[in-house]
């Protein structure tokens, strides 16, 4: 204590504690305020808990004249589709009666039922997961057009669902219609994918980021808390070196030393005491703690009741679940409400100030208070007009309540399925399961149900295997065995295990061609599926035509009959069968049925990839397409990605790679694993041709741990004819038959030579390199074998291509130089152009010329985007001296100035540009023109582009 007050006098006046005033934060309430009135399409406030992002935003609120609806998104573990706006929502609006409201809002009907009769008739469901979110995201903007909304806030949105996300992305796509956009959130918190991240990047956002307080901002706040009296500096100075300016900390603090009665007034002045007597507590959780600990029983179990039930709560409520008398505990709100550790809104309900108050008391309970709270609440909110299934499935899940935690999350996943959220119903029935509240028989029900799709990862899945192994080896009659084997062996198909799969399948088909034929039917299409077991192709035809043989005792729907018989043509085709063109041809015209739409578009999507291993390519865009417009048209959104990621491999093929990056950076925002994998290959492939080889290996290894393994039949998918492909580029010959070792011994052991097409020239030139002719020899017999009367281009210039490798080897330039060009134009017929120019390129090699033959290929190679092939193949070719260094080959710089001269620019344009003087820029220009021995700055822009220097302007 101060020496004045130790030595006599009565006791200091202690002024309540008020909450504090907006300090240090004029700035940021200007540039926001502005931000707004200048229609950002989007305000960001970011900062870490406690900087006061949530007091600045509802300071500006105060001020602004539109109406605001503020959606506060919780921090629960499972996601409660799209339930801060559904609750903002319904706090901003108790009917929706009399608002011009179009049908679209009968969209609305899951989300409010209980304004089911003020809202149109529901429309009909869609097939589409995408497809049904985005409708219910323009009902959504629809309803909010509707209120008079004028700024649409989302605070803590770290914690929104996706799908809270997505309206906030839709309408901002809208925002010159639509209400402005605030949201606020912890940077480091945001998941790595989130879409919140791709958000706050977009031009147009004006980001706020509040700084922690300045010594003269933590006096002004606390003061504000002390009726406005003067701080002494030191005081100030000590409390803002302890708190590092964190306004939540400071005010916790300031709370505490008040309670403790280490703060002093004398003389106008607030002082504490001696730095020695003076014991502050490290972080934000243990300064509420230690206040919460020096509240009266009933206020305790009114923050306790308050933690576990999270958001703001009427008082009747918060008495339930503490089991306190309602008396006690209005008693116990105020003592927390005047402490400021609780806010009341305008409708009397009380919460936390802050979410950092309430996740301290949460977790100092303990387990067994935390049980039976849980339990209470879920009871409580049972018997609510409105029942949130997701909030309901955490309370009993938590209180370890299995039956009702089941009842709930099923409800909370076919909620989200009908808003179109399948994410986040997946991850409530794999809690579920894995948590062990649904066993035995009712295992395989859950999983039926399960949109497995929408796993994030192989991770997830591998766990409801083992929830599944362990069902079907526990106490079940056969027909529930069946069922259960049945899910384990899709599943084990889906995350590549698929031996176990083939297996698990097999044990399964009886019991279902006695249960459920139709489901048998599937089971053994899919074991028709050659896929990564080294079984022979015979066995999985003789599965295909068993399922035939099956199907026709089977009165199934239309898109039944048309869905076996496209997956049957695929199939066909993928054993390298050509009935399976006939197959195709044949599918059935007409029917206009949403199923029947959708399988089509399914069949010529999986057709038409089955066509791209055949090397028809031409048959393969097509159906493609067809498939594409299809999905587009009837919004099977999902469906449309995936056929857009096929169409970029076929582009890839094909030469197409110029709208190739955009697409793959967009396909990495996915939360589709099959399309960041083909995102993430393409990308590769397209670095492997700008000469980055690093960046290949590692794209390429990244692909491969994202969704499910890939082999050679999935074709241009399977990723080792690019390792392989690099290997040799690097004259690393043992590490590309390393890289083809597997599908090599897959394609021997299942006679699937169609398969080969794409590694059989790299596996024959690497055996060469390695000094193993003969073994390369035998490889190409066996797929020229396998491939012999097949209408397969991709196989017939692969096989051209290894006879050419194989001639060279024995020393006959010539022969292998002619059966170069053969290849290439295989190659260029299909179209596939970059292996035609490397054929080509293989031709002039064994004719050893001067280098013209060679850089003839540069401007093709230059154009197409293989820019790494064209720079080591102008290497190869020399020509004449040029600057040392350099040889005839123009240096980086050059390059940067012929691209602008070729783009008609001047020399002090260029200057500019480059930061160069114009007098250096036309000594390059001189430079270049000798080198290219062209006469004049026309005549240079000319020779680079036919030269392949630049592309063409």
């Amino acid at each position: 204590m101060s020496a004045a007050n130790s030595a006599g006098g009565g006791p200091a006046r202690r002024p309540d504690l008020a909450v504090p005033r907006l300090a240090g934060r004029a700035r940021d309430l200007s540039l926001f305020g502005q931000a707004l009135d200048g229609r950002s399409g989007l305000v960001a406030v970011a900062g870490e808990a406690g900087i006061g992002k949530t007091r600045l935003l509802h300071e500006l609120l105060a001020r602004r004249p539109e109406s605001a609806l503020v959606a506060v998104c919780p921090p629960f573990r499972e996601p409660y589709t799209l339930g801060p706006v559904v609750d903002a929502v319904r706090r901003l609006a108790g009917s929706v009666a009399g608002l011009p409201l179009t049908g679209l809002a009968g969209a609305l009907r899951p989300l409010f039922p209980e304004w089911a009769g003020q809202l149109p008739p529901a429309p009909e469901p869609l097939a589409d997961d995408s497809a049904a979110r985005h409708r219910l995201l323009r009902a959504l903007a629809e309803l909010v057009d509707a209120l008079g909304v004028g700024l649409f806030v989302v605070e803590d949105a770290h914690w929104a669902d996706e799908t809270t996300l997505e309206l906030l992305l839709f309408l901002r796509s809208r925002w010159e219609h639509g209400p402005r956009l605030v949201l606020t959130y912890r940077p480091e918190d945001v998941p790595a994918r989130s879409l919140l991240r791709r958000m706050v990047a977009q031009a147009g956002t004006t980001r706020l980021e509040p700084a922690p307080l300045d010594p003269a901002a933590t006096a002004d706040l606390i003061s504000s808390m002390l009726g406005g009296e003067p701080v002494s500096a030191e005081f100030a100075e000590f409390l803002h070196a302890r708190t590092d300016g964190l306004p939540l900390a400071v005010e916790e603090c300031v709370r505490l030393l008040y309670d403790r009665a280490d703060l002093v007034h004398e003389d106008g002045t607030w002082l504490r005491r001696e730095v020695a007597e003076l014991d502050v507590p490290p972080g934000i959780r243990e300064a509420v703690l230690e206040r919460t600990s020096r509240l009266r029983p009933a206020a305790a179990g009114a923050l306790a009741a308050l933690a576990v039930l999270e958001g703001e709560r009427s008082p009747g409520l918060v008495a339930e679940v503490a089991a306190m008398p309602a008396a006690d505990v209005e008693q116990g709100l105020a003592e927390a409400l005047s402490g400021g550790l609780l806010a009341e809104d305008r409708d009397g309900r009380v919460g936390f100030r802050h979410v950092l108050a309430a996740r301290s008391v949460y977790h100092a309970l303990g387990a067994l208070e935390r049980g039976r709270l849980h339990h209470r609440a879920g009871l409580a909110l049972e018997r609510e007009p409105v029942l949130r299934s997701a909030e309901l499935a955490r309370h009993f899940k938590e209180a370890a309540d299995p039956g009702r935690w089941a009842v709930h999350a099923r409800r909370a996943a076919d909620d989200a399925i009908a808003s179109g959220d399948p994410r986040t119903a997946f991850g409530l029935l794999l809690d579920l399961l894995v948590g062990g509240a649904v066993r035995g028989a009712a295992v395989a029900p859950v999983v039926q149900r399960m949109p497995l799709y929408a796993a994030p990862g192989d991770g997830p899945l591998r766990e409801l295997v083992a929830v599944l192994r362990a069902t079907a080896e526990g106490e079940l009659t056969r027909e529930e065995r069946t069922a259960a084997t049945w899910q384990l062996a899709r599943l084990m198909f889906h995350v590549g295990d698929s031996e176990a799969a083939a297996a698990a399948m097999e044990q399964a088909v009886p019991g279902l061609v006695q249960d459920r034929p139709v489901a048998a039917v599937h089971a053994m299409m899919m074991l028709a599926r050659p896929l990564g077991t080294p079984r022979p192709a015979a066995q999985h035809r003789a599965w295909l035509e068993r399922a035939g043989r099956l199907f026709a005792t089977c009165s199934g729907a239309p898109q039944e009959r048309l869905s076996f018989l496209a997956e049957r043509a695929a199939t066909l085709l993928v054993l390298g069968d050509p009935a399976g063109w006939d197959a195709a041809r044949d599918l059935p015209a007409g029917g206009d049925s949403p199923g029947e739409v959708f399988q089509r578009a399914r069949g010529y999507a999986n057709i038409g990839e089955a066509a791209m291993l055949w090397g028809r390519y031409d048959d393969a865009r097509h159906l493609l397409d067809a498939a594409a417009a299809l999905a587009e048209e009837h919004r099977h959104l999902r469906l449309r990605d995936l056929v857009a990621g096929t169409l970029a491999h076929l582009d890839w093929l094909t030469g197409r790679w110029a709208g190739l990056e955009p697409w793959a950076a967009a396909a990495l925002e996915s939360d589709e694993p099959v399309l960041r994998a083909d995102a993430l290959q393409i990308g590769g492939l397209l670095a492997a041709a700008r000469g980055d080889h690093a960046r290949m290996r590692e794209q390429t290894r990244a692909a491969a741990a994202t969704g499910r393994p890939r082999g050679p039949a999935d074709g241009f998918r399977d990723p080792s004819a690019a390792l392989a492909r690099l290997a040799l580029a690097d004259d690393r010959p043992a590490d590309a038959l390393a890289a083809t070792d597997a599908a090599w011994r897959l394609i021997e052991a299942k006679g699937l030579w169609l398969w080969a097409a794409e590694i059989a020239p790299l596996r024959v030139d690497a055996l060469l390199r390695d000094g193993r002719a003969a073994e390369a020899a035998a490889a190409a017999e066996s797929f020229g074998a396998g491939t012999r009367g097949l209408d397969a281009p991709t196989a017939t210039a692969a096989g051209l291509l290894t006879a050419a490798l194989l001639t060279r080897d024995r020393g006959e330039p010539a022969p292998a130089a002619a059966l170069f060009d053969e290849a290439a134009a295989a190659w260029q017929a299909l179209p596939r152009p970059y292996d035609a120019l490397l054929a080509r390129e293989a031709a002039a090699d064994c004719r050893n010329t001067d280098g013209s033959a060679l850089r003839a290929l540069l401007p093709d190679l230059t154009a197409l985007g293989a820019t790494g092939d064209a720079d080591r193949i102008r290497r190869r070719a020399g020509g004449r001296p040029g600057r040392p260094g350099y040889g005839d080959r123009l240096s980086p710089r050059e390059l940067d100035v012929v691209r602008l001269l070729a783009q008609g620019r001047t020399s002090a344009q260029i200057a500019r540009v480059l930061g160069l003087s114009p007098r250096t820029v036309d000594k390059h220009v001189q430079t270049a023109m000798r080198k290219r021995a062209a006469p004049s700055r026309t005549a240079l822009a000319i020779a680079a582009v036919a030269s392949g220097d630049i592309p063409a302007p």
